[in-house]
Protein backbone atom coordinates (compact mmCIF):
# COMPACT_ATOMS: atom_id res chain seq x y z
CA UNK A 1 0.00 0.00 0.00
CA UNK A 2 1.72 3.28 -1.19
CA UNK A 3 1.68 5.97 1.32
CA UNK A 4 -1.59 8.24 -0.45
CA UNK A 5 -3.48 5.23 0.16
CA UNK A 6 -2.78 4.85 3.76
CA UNK A 7 -2.87 8.16 4.11
CA UNK A 8 -6.67 7.96 3.26
CA UNK A 9 -7.84 5.32 5.83
CA UNK A 10 -8.84 8.00 8.66
CA UNK A 11 -10.56 9.32 6.12
CA UNK A 12 -12.59 6.59 4.68
CA UNK A 13 -12.92 5.24 8.45
CA UNK A 14 -14.29 8.47 9.60
CA UNK A 15 -17.08 8.61 6.63
CA UNK A 16 -17.93 4.88 7.73
CA UNK A 17 -18.07 5.57 11.50
CA UNK A 18 -20.33 8.59 10.33
CA UNK A 19 -22.68 7.07 7.91
CA UNK A 20 -23.28 4.24 10.65
CA UNK A 21 -23.81 7.22 13.43
CA UNK A 22 -26.30 8.86 11.64
CA UNK A 23 -27.83 6.04 10.50
CA UNK A 24 -28.35 4.70 14.38
CA UNK A 25 -29.71 7.76 15.04
CA UNK A 26 -32.15 8.08 12.39
CA UNK A 27 -33.39 4.31 12.97
CA UNK A 28 -33.63 5.68 16.56
CA UNK A 29 -36.00 8.83 15.72
CA UNK A 30 -37.87 6.75 13.38
CA UNK A 31 -38.10 3.73 16.21
CA UNK A 32 -39.41 6.33 18.61
CA UNK A 33 -41.10 8.37 16.39
CA UNK A 34 -43.94 9.02 18.45
CA UNK A 35 -41.82 9.55 21.67
CA UNK A 36 -39.53 12.16 19.95
CA UNK A 37 -42.76 14.27 18.35
CA UNK A 38 -43.76 14.54 21.85
CA UNK A 39 -40.83 16.15 23.30
CA UNK A 40 -40.05 19.68 24.03
CA UNK A 41 -38.02 21.49 22.25
CA UNK A 42 -34.54 21.70 24.71
CA UNK A 43 -35.11 18.00 24.90
CA UNK A 44 -35.99 17.67 21.13
CA UNK A 45 -32.67 20.05 20.42
CA UNK A 46 -30.42 17.46 22.82
CA UNK A 47 -31.47 14.35 21.45
CA UNK A 48 -30.54 16.28 18.10
CA UNK A 49 -26.90 17.70 19.54
CA UNK A 50 -25.94 13.93 20.97
CA UNK A 51 -26.61 12.54 17.57
CA UNK A 52 -24.60 15.36 15.82
CA UNK A 53 -21.77 15.48 18.44
CA UNK A 54 -19.82 13.10 18.35
CA UNK A 55 -19.61 12.79 14.22
CA UNK A 56 -18.19 16.55 14.83
CA UNK A 57 -15.95 15.49 17.09
CA UNK A 58 -14.63 12.86 14.94
CA UNK A 59 -14.31 15.25 12.13
CA UNK A 60 -12.65 17.41 14.14
CA UNK A 61 -10.03 14.92 15.18
CA UNK A 62 -9.31 13.66 11.08
CA UNK A 63 -9.10 17.48 10.21
CA UNK A 64 -6.26 17.72 12.70
CA UNK A 65 -4.40 14.35 12.26
CA UNK A 66 -4.96 15.51 8.33
CA UNK A 67 -3.62 18.72 9.02
CA UNK A 68 -0.27 17.26 11.33
CA UNK A 69 -0.09 15.24 8.49
CA UNK A 70 -0.07 18.10 5.57
CA UNK A 71 2.66 19.90 8.23
CA UNK A 72 5.07 17.04 8.88
CA UNK A 73 5.24 16.27 5.22
CA UNK A 74 5.71 19.73 4.54
CA UNK A 75 8.67 19.88 6.68
CA UNK A 76 9.99 16.53 5.34
CA UNK A 77 10.20 18.43 2.01
CA UNK A 78 11.55 21.73 3.27
CA UNK A 79 14.22 19.46 5.08
CA UNK A 80 15.10 17.94 1.61
CA UNK A 81 15.21 20.45 0.04
CA UNK A 82 17.19 22.26 2.48
CA UNK A 83 19.49 19.04 2.62
CA UNK A 84 19.90 19.78 -1.76
CA UNK A 85 20.60 23.08 -1.50
CA UNK A 86 23.80 22.58 0.91
CA UNK A 87 24.62 19.46 -1.21
CA UNK A 88 24.49 21.86 -4.25
CA UNK A 89 26.30 24.72 -2.22
CA UNK A 90 29.06 21.90 -1.28
CA UNK A 91 29.68 21.15 -4.98
CA UNK A 92 29.82 24.45 -5.78
CA UNK A 93 32.62 25.33 -3.43
CA UNK A 94 34.24 22.48 -4.44
CA UNK A 95 34.35 23.16 -8.31
CA UNK A 96 34.97 26.65 -7.62
CA UNK A 97 38.31 25.45 -5.65
CA UNK A 98 39.12 23.28 -8.35
CA UNK A 99 38.85 25.86 -10.35
CA UNK A 100 41.06 28.22 -7.78
CA UNK A 101 43.51 25.46 -7.98
CA UNK A 102 43.82 25.12 -11.73
CA UNK A 103 44.12 28.42 -12.23
CA UNK A 104 46.85 28.14 -9.82
CA UNK A 105 48.70 25.35 -11.06
CA UNK A 106 48.13 27.55 -14.73
CA UNK A 107 50.00 30.56 -12.74
CA UNK A 108 52.92 28.28 -11.08
CA UNK A 109 53.73 26.77 -14.36
CA UNK A 110 53.71 30.36 -16.34
CA UNK A 111 56.03 31.66 -13.66
CA UNK A 112 58.90 28.46 -13.71
CA UNK A 113 58.25 28.75 -17.69
CA UNK A 114 59.54 32.47 -17.19
CA UNK A 115 61.85 31.79 -14.81
CA UNK A 116 63.65 29.52 -17.44
CA UNK A 117 63.30 31.92 -19.81
CA UNK A 118 65.07 34.72 -18.31
CA UNK A 119 67.76 32.15 -16.73
CA UNK A 120 68.57 31.15 -20.70
CA UNK A 121 68.63 34.49 -21.78
CA UNK A 122 71.20 35.48 -18.93
CA UNK A 123 73.09 32.29 -19.68
CA UNK A 124 73.28 32.55 -23.72
CA UNK A 125 74.34 36.88 -23.19
CA UNK A 126 76.56 36.09 -20.66
CA UNK A 127 78.51 33.53 -22.13
CA UNK A 128 77.99 31.20 -19.34
CA UNK A 129 76.42 28.57 -22.04
CA UNK A 130 77.65 28.43 -25.62
CA UNK A 131 75.60 27.60 -28.52
CA UNK A 132 75.84 24.03 -28.59
CA UNK A 133 75.08 24.21 -25.00
CA UNK A 134 71.88 26.33 -25.02
CA UNK A 135 70.45 23.95 -27.98
CA UNK A 136 70.83 21.00 -25.87
CA UNK A 137 69.76 22.77 -22.67
CA UNK A 138 66.84 23.96 -24.02
CA UNK A 139 66.43 19.67 -25.50
CA UNK A 140 66.39 19.10 -21.95
CA UNK A 141 63.75 21.68 -20.55
CA UNK A 142 61.51 20.62 -23.32
CA UNK A 143 62.00 17.49 -21.81
CA UNK A 144 60.71 19.08 -18.13
CA UNK A 145 63.89 20.16 -16.40
CA UNK A 146 63.19 23.00 -15.53
CA UNK A 147 66.03 23.82 -13.65
CA UNK A 148 68.65 23.12 -16.54
CA UNK A 149 69.28 27.17 -16.95
CA UNK A 150 70.23 27.95 -14.01
CA UNK A 151 72.53 24.52 -13.07
CA UNK A 152 74.64 26.32 -15.58
CA UNK A 153 75.18 29.19 -13.05
CA UNK A 154 75.53 26.75 -10.50
CA UNK A 155 78.09 25.00 -11.66
CA UNK A 156 80.10 27.88 -13.46
CA UNK A 157 79.75 29.30 -9.67
CA UNK A 158 81.61 26.80 -8.38
CA UNK A 159 84.89 27.49 -10.36
CA UNK A 160 84.07 31.02 -10.11
CA UNK A 161 82.66 32.41 -6.51
CA UNK A 162 82.76 36.05 -7.73
CA UNK A 163 80.23 35.09 -10.01
CA UNK A 164 77.98 37.61 -9.11
CA UNK A 165 80.07 40.42 -9.88
CA UNK A 166 81.17 39.35 -12.60
CA UNK A 167 77.18 39.03 -13.76
CA UNK A 168 76.64 42.93 -12.38
CA UNK A 169 79.26 43.76 -14.70
CA UNK A 170 78.52 42.27 -17.64
CA UNK A 171 74.93 42.71 -17.12
CA UNK A 172 75.33 46.95 -16.95
CA UNK A 173 76.65 46.81 -20.29
CA UNK A 174 74.16 44.55 -21.67
CA UNK A 175 70.64 46.05 -21.60
CA UNK A 176 68.90 42.96 -22.54
CA UNK A 177 70.96 40.77 -19.92
CA UNK A 178 69.85 43.24 -17.36
CA UNK A 179 66.34 43.12 -17.85
CA UNK A 180 66.48 39.13 -17.92
CA UNK A 181 68.00 39.39 -14.54
CA UNK A 182 65.70 42.12 -12.64
CA UNK A 183 62.54 39.76 -14.23
CA UNK A 184 64.30 36.40 -12.82
CA UNK A 185 64.29 38.28 -9.48
CA UNK A 186 60.78 39.77 -9.63
CA UNK A 187 59.21 36.88 -11.11
CA UNK A 188 60.79 34.78 -7.96
CA UNK A 189 60.05 36.89 -5.47
CA UNK A 190 56.66 37.13 -6.65
CA UNK A 191 56.17 33.18 -6.79
CA UNK A 192 57.52 32.78 -3.40
CA UNK A 193 55.21 34.92 -2.07
CA UNK A 194 51.94 33.09 -3.81
CA UNK A 195 53.52 30.09 -2.05
CA UNK A 196 53.49 31.92 1.14
CA UNK A 197 50.91 29.43 2.45
CA UNK A 198 52.49 26.22 1.41
CA UNK A 199 55.27 25.62 3.39
CA UNK A 200 56.38 22.61 2.39
CA UNK A 201 56.61 23.60 -1.42
CA UNK A 202 58.08 27.09 -0.69
CA UNK A 203 61.10 25.26 1.52
CA UNK A 204 61.54 22.90 -1.45
CA UNK A 205 61.71 25.47 -4.13
CA UNK A 206 64.23 27.67 -1.63
CA UNK A 207 66.36 24.95 -1.43
CA UNK A 208 66.00 23.51 -4.70
CA UNK A 209 68.50 25.39 -7.64
CA UNK A 210 65.90 28.18 -8.27
CA UNK A 211 66.43 29.11 -5.35
CA UNK A 212 70.07 29.25 -5.35
CA UNK A 213 69.97 30.68 -7.83
CA UNK A 214 67.68 33.18 -6.99
CA UNK A 215 70.38 34.20 -4.46
CA UNK A 216 72.85 34.82 -6.83
CA UNK A 217 71.05 36.53 -9.35
CA UNK A 218 69.82 38.94 -6.54
CA UNK A 219 73.00 39.55 -5.47
CA UNK A 220 73.82 40.38 -8.54
CA UNK A 221 70.70 42.48 -9.58
CA UNK A 222 71.64 44.85 -6.05
CA UNK A 223 75.52 44.97 -7.36
CA UNK A 224 74.47 46.30 -10.77
CA UNK A 225 72.53 49.08 -9.65
CA UNK A 226 75.62 50.44 -8.32
CA UNK A 227 78.04 49.23 -11.12
CA UNK A 228 75.70 51.04 -13.61
CA UNK A 229 76.23 54.02 -11.80
CA UNK A 230 79.93 53.72 -11.83
CA UNK A 231 79.91 52.38 -15.24
CA UNK A 232 78.97 56.07 -15.79
CA UNK A 233 81.16 57.72 -15.32
CA UNK A 234 84.36 55.22 -16.51
CA UNK A 235 85.47 54.97 -20.28
CA UNK A 236 83.68 52.92 -22.38
CA UNK A 237 85.22 49.67 -22.77
CA UNK A 238 84.83 47.02 -24.56
CA UNK A 239 81.89 43.71 -23.44
CA UNK A 240 83.40 41.04 -21.98
CA UNK A 241 81.09 38.08 -21.38
CA UNK A 242 80.74 36.68 -17.70
CA UNK A 243 82.37 32.85 -19.08
CA UNK A 244 85.27 34.75 -20.81
CA UNK A 245 87.64 35.07 -17.88
CA UNK A 246 89.52 32.19 -16.42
Amino acid sequence: MNRDSSGRIPFILAVALTVAWLGLGIAYIVHAGSTVAAMAPPQLAAVLAAIALPPLVLWLIVTVLEQRGALAQLMAQSRQNLHQTEAQARALLQLQAEAARDRGAEARALAFHDLAANAAILAERLGVLGKEGAVAAWARYGAGDVTVFVQAFLTFSLSHPDIAERMAEAVVRDGVARAALAAYVRRYQRLTSALADDKMTLEILDEGALGRAFMMFKQADELALGAAAAAQAMPARADTPVASES
